[in-house]
């Protein structure tokens, strides 16, 4: 086997040529795997932009239902509160049929881990990176304030039924989850709006998706149990109700949502 020994170098200039050789295959070498990856992490983030529209489309029609609902929320407070007032008059409660919860999206950015347990995030513009920062942070602080109106509001339950008396303790405990349940419309009105706005101003919703996901959410609150008569006192749970009890197992594949049971009267744009 032959050994080619290298040449030696005759002079500064052929020392110079090797040494410009190795330093332009170095820095090809080097400018070609920064271009790999530069491809892959926009291909990842386009992916990544996929996932995060559907959550911003839910987010828009949660947030619009969410804003068009509060008027009956706080309709159906107000009368909740005439019922109290006349209950510490007379010492009874009037026949009072069951009344149903606020609905609520489910408030969750589900692409969020996703994007920061992987990186991703880092790859997003920074305007980007900082308003979904902001809408994650919204939207959990949303799910919590969610929870608390449904205490509330379990508690207001109470009131329901045929008729009976109530003594002074009931009658405080409900006037503070009425006065409750109104702070907490008024506060998810506010931060769904706030949810609405941090998703315009990503632009990464077309302003036809972005019109086409709140006139969706728009409906959604149309069809809210709170915004429909409430039902006959003489029946301790309203039919919607009562089928949603009774209804067979369903199977995986085949579960639909009822009225505003499920996930708090989930909006959501999945087909």
């Amino acid at each position: 086997m032959d050994i080619h020994k290298p040449k030696p170098w005759h002079g500064v200039r052929e020392f110079l040529k090797e040494y410009l050789i190795i330093v332009v295959g170095v820095l090809t070498a080097l400018g070609a795997e920064q271009v790999v990856e530069t491809q892959h992490w926009r291909h990842e983030v386009e992916v990544a932009k996929e996932g995060i529209a559907f959550d911003l489309k839910r987010t828009v029609g949660g947030a619009a239902a969410q804003d068009a609902h509060t008027v009956c929320t706080v309709a159906r407070l107000q009368e909740i509160n005439e019922v109290i007032d006349r209950a510490q008059r007379t010492g009874r409660l009037p026949p009072l049929g069951w009344s149903f919860q606020p609905p609520s999206a489910t408030w969750t950015f589900e692409s969020w881990s996703a994007l920061t347990s992987g990186q991703i995030l880092s790859h997003f513009p920074n305007r980007e990176q900082i308003i979904l920062s902001g809408l994650a942070s919204e939207l959990e602080r949303m799910r919590e304030m969610r929870r608390v109106e449904s205490d509330d509001w379990a508690t207001l339950q109470m009131l329901s039924g045929s008729g009976r008396r109530i003594g002074d303790a009931e009658i405080a405990q409900a006037r503070i989850a009425a006065n409750h349940a109104l702070r907490d419309a008024g506060q998810l009105k506010r931060s769904a709006r706030l949810a609405e706005s941090y998703v315009a101003r990503s632009r990464l919703l077309s302003a036809t998706e972005l019109d086409r996901a709140f006139q969706e959410g728009l409906k959604v609150a149309l069809n809210a149990g709170i915004c429909l008569p409430r039902p006959a006192p003489s029946k301790m749970l309203p039919d919607q109700v009562t089928h949603y009890f009774v209804a067979p197992a369903a199977h995986p594949g085949d579960l639909k949502q009822t009225g505003d049971l499920g996930v708090g009267g989930a909006f959501t744009l999945e087909k």
